[in-house]
């Protein structure tokens, strides 16, 4: 696709059935606003240049840049008078544009390759408009796509204006629009207001018909023809997105043991021949790797995972797990947990911001906070790293094969040296040279060889 194309997205809607104050263009699905699912769609059909038309308010907030994209261009639609006078706002920004293509922020499903199929429709048939369609079994309230006699479209009928034949016509308009740049401009300012003082797009497939050549192309499954008005609609139009990417994942070596009840986000990328249990949310940018195990019942968002690993019934986000690490059952990683390879985190074990290097175990019962652990270390159960002073966190380093007895407070800022030894119940309030053993309340050197803890 050349830069003669630019690609429009109609969001300036108030969206006032979805109750709400976030617009209705940022609505989330899948992880990521309705306008970012249209926009991707735009995009990976290979147009570059990209136009957001949004009301005054909306049009400033950044989370609407974010969603349009690098490089998407923000216009103003200055009063809600219709799509015809939406697509008005974006005409200086289309200037060099030689075709333009139009998409609604409220049609997600519109998939990028019925997207290239409209735009190849549109080249091959020199029309001045181009109109994606769909065959639906419920046309409710949906506008119907007229036909002449050769099978020509010749206009978009609203359902309140039509006939008793045209409401039995299985063909609907979704919104999505190809046009002649040129014809497109003046052609915009001889539609007629309406009633209700609105200006529509739908107008412009009579006017072209009359005028030169309109033409067609049916999306590839009727589900894209599925819009957004509603919370209801909300939640159907994600459900069918969430099985579209679980079969993507499927069909790309991923098992899911029970797929209805996994949800994986649109961004999230698991690996090949991993096995994600019932109950599990693979969320946000979270990269899982191959082989892996995940779940039942655990939460990722915007974690990597590597090859191998397990995450079992565990709450992770922000996190990195190494390669053949286990986490879980019932742990949690907040942002900033690290975990090397070959590292053992089992139940009820909170990691924040602190790396744990490879080969080392944190059994059960335990916080690791600001900390940094060195490898092959042994954490007892109930091991605190006590790192905040009730104004400011501190740091705790554990050096390489040191052991942690059960119950043992770290209070930080504190290092425990490479191979040192801490009691069970120790309450460590200074720093452990290498080697040694410190044990008691406060935690003092002893002369023994003996365990000071369990693994």
């Amino acid at each position: 696709m050349t830069d003669a194309w630019t690609g429009v997205i109609l969001a300036a809607g108030k969206g006032a059935r979805m109750k709400s104050r976030i617009p209705k263009a940022l609505h989330e699905l899948c992880g990521a606003p309705m306008l970012s699912h249209v926009a991707a769609a735009i995009r990976n059909a290979g147009v570059r240049q990209l136009v957001v038309v949004a009301d005054p308010v909306t049009a400033e907030s950044p989370q609407l840049a974010s969603a349009a994209g690098n490089g998407a261009r923000i216009v103003v639609q200055s009063e809600p008078l219709g799509t015809a006078d939406a697509l008005l706002s974006a005409q200086m920004a289309c200037e060099k544009s030689g075709s333009v293509l139009v998409g609604a922020a409220d049609m997600p499903l519109v998939t990028s390759s019925s997207v290239r199929r409209l735009l190849a429709e549109h080249r091959s048939s020199g029309a001045l408009v181009t109109v994606l369609t769909a065959r639906v079994d419920s046309p409710d309230g949906m506008g119907r796509i007229r036909r002449n006699s050769s099978g020509r479209p010749v206009a978009i009928v609203e359902e309140a204006e039509a006939d008793g034949e045209t409401l039995d016509i299985s063909e609907v308009n979704t919104s999505w629009y190809c046009f002649a740049s040129d014809w497109l401009w003046d052609s915009l300012g001889r539609t007629q207001f309406s009633d209700n003082g609105e200006r529509y797009l739908t107008d412009l497939l009579e006017m072209a018909a009359r005028e030169g050549t309109a033409a067609a192309v049916e999306v590839e499954e009727p589900a894209e023809a599925m819009g957004v008005n509603d919370r209801s609609q909300l939640a159907v139009v994600e459900g069918l997105m969430r099985d579209r990417i679980r079969t993507r994942w499927m069909q790309a070596g991923v098992t899911l043991r029970d797929p209805a009840a996994t949800y994986i986000d649109i961004d999230a990328v698991p690996g090949p021949d991993s096995v994600i249990y019932p109950g599990t949310h693979v969320l946000g940018k979270t990269r899982i790797g191959r082989e892996c195990r995940i779940g039942p019942n655990s939460w990722l968002k915007d974690c990597v995972v590597g090859d191998g690993a397990k995450v079992i019934s565990s709450h992770c986000e922000d996190a990195s797990i190494g390669a053949n690490t286990s986490v879980g059952p019932s742990s949690r990683l907040r942002p900033g947990a690290k975990l090397g390879d070959g590292v053992y985190v089992g139940n009820f074990v909170e990691i924040k911001n602190s790396v744990v290097r490879t080969g080392s175990h944190i059994g059960h019962f335990s916080y690791v906070g600001d900390a940094e652990v060195g490898r092959d270390v042994n954490i007892g159960a109930g091991t605190v790293t006590c790192n905040y002073d009730g104004a400011n966190k501190h740091k705790t380093i554990i050096g390489d094969g040191a052991f942690i007895g059960s119950g043992a407070m770290l209070v930080a800022p504190v290092k425990i040296g490479r191979g040192a030894r801490t009691g069970a119940g120790a309450v460590v309030t200074k720093d452990v040279p290498a080697g040694e053993l410190v044990v008691g309340v406060p935690a003092r050197k002893i002369d023994s060889k003996s365990p000071a803890g369990e693994k």
